[in-house]
């Protein structure tokens, strides 16, 4: 083999490899940045296929330039060919599930898991000189004796390629469903179906490049245009996933969104009459001006000066903002301010508070300028502590709406 050659087969089989390891490193390092335990469970999820996938890849290049080490990982090799479409066929299932719990069998392991049993028992007992012969050989030796195992050695290929063709083909049919479903609805949602048309086309034309190599002859099936096409699709894949589960494009992070914007917040927010003034720089984040307190209502409290001092001096920013630190604003003790804010909203001082919080943090997520930003410095700008407070606030929102839905729902005759 020319060098020229070689320099070809290396770059080719090694781009889903640099992808892979890329996207690796963004997904772990966004793991500290996940909402709920089930963005993190889908990133390590992602973690799990894009190291199967570059290992793929990597056996190829291993197959091509060092046949001792692939001998050697034979058992690897056969795990990081088969188990990429089904790890993918999960991920999909993940992102495009619509309020499913997610039910994964373990079978789905089982058959790859008993074929590198095989492979790595038989391997035992078959001497290592007579292994790398047959890697050499490009599977076009067969040494005697050693036919039958020779024939299951070399299966590789064509168990990625069945695999493939049947976990592709029902992640197809999950992202069609997937389409259908959410372009008719006009919620949050809809806004991550448009993606899914790409994904599918990704998918198809990866699935056909590793099928057409391998009807050729093992010596040049890396010299083919069609090695070139499979692996800039699944380089393209890996970019593809990444970006959108990392920014939350997808299902599970829409309904999130979805809860907290219909929750119980919503509705307080109208009531409150708190939308955005249209005249402000929408680019600008406001920070509250510091103002001395002072004795507004000479120990009554109304609904409207309540509302109007939390709407200009935004108390809900500071983190640690307690119900002492209005006794002194409304000249009433804490008492009576808890008693007018749970007769008044029909919830607790807390909740109250998170409720301001929910709706700035949903406002400042909207900015273009705050677009790329982490979650977490959203947050905390909005004024929760961190990021369990704000998914506690969220989920009591959801609890309550749920409440008052089911009772809604029972005194309906």
């Amino acid at each position: 083999m020319d060098i020229l050659a070689a320099y070809k087969i290396g770059i080719t089989v090694l781009i889903p490899v640099f992808s892979a390891i890329t996207c690796f490193v963004l997904v772990a390092l966004s793991l500290r940045d996940c909402l709920t335990q089930e963005e993190r469970r889908l990133k390590k999820v992602m973690l799990v296929y894009l190291s199967l996938s570059a290992l793929g890849w990597y056996m190829a290049f291993c197959y091509e330039f060092h046949p001792v080490l692939f001998t050697w990982l034979n058992v690897l090799c056969l795990v990081s060919f088969v188990l990429p479409s089904i790890f993918f066929y999960r991920i999909v299932r993940y992102l495009t599930r619509l309020g499913k719990a997610e039910r994964f069998s373990w079978l789905h392991y089982l058959l790859p898991a008993l074929l590198a049993g095989v492979l790595f028992v038989w391997s035992l007992f078959v001497p290592m000189d007579v292994q790398i012969e047959i890697v050499g050989g490009k599977a076009l030796v067969f040494p005697a004796g050693y036919e039958t195992f020779t024939r299951f050695f070399t299966l590789k290929p064509l168990l990625r390629v069945v695999f493939g063709m049947v976990y592709y083909i029902l992640t197809i049919a999950v992202l069609v469903q997937f389409y259908q479903k959410t372009s008719k609805k006009k919620t949050p949602v809809r806004r991550t179906a448009g993606w899914v048309v790409f994904l599918v086309g990704i998918s198809i034309a990866s699935l056909l490049s590793s099928l057409l190599p391998t009807f050729m002859p093992r010596a040049t099936i890396l010299h083919s245009v069609w090695t070139l096409l499979a692996a800039a699709a699944i380089a393209i894949q890996h970019v593809l996933l990444s970006y959108h589960i990392i920014r939350r494009k997808y299902r599970l992070y829409a309904a999130l969104v979805n809860a907290s914007v219909q929750s119980p917040v919503a509705a307080l927010e109208a009531a409150l009459g708190t939308a955005e003034n249209t005249e402000e720089n929408p680019e600008a984040t406001p920070e509250p001006e510091p103002k001395p307190q002072r004795r507004q209502h000479n120990g009554m409290l109304e609904r409207k000066h309540f509302e109007a001092y939390f709407r200009e001096e935004k108390p809900w920013l500071n983190p640690g903002c307690k119900i002492a630190d209005l006794v002194e604003v409304f000249d009433v003790n804490r008492t009576a301010i808890s008693a007018f804010i749970n007769r008044t909203y029909g919830m607790n001082f807390n909740r109250y508070l998170n409720s301001w919080r929910i709706k700035e943090f949903d406002r400042l997520r909207a900015l273009p300028s705050n677009q790329g930003k982490s979650m977490r410095s959203l947050v905390e700008k909005a004024g929760f502590d961190n990021y369990r407070t704000y998914l506690r606030a969220v989920a009591a929102e959801r609890e309550s709406a749920e409440e008052k839905h089911d009772k809604k729902k029972g005194g309906t005759p």
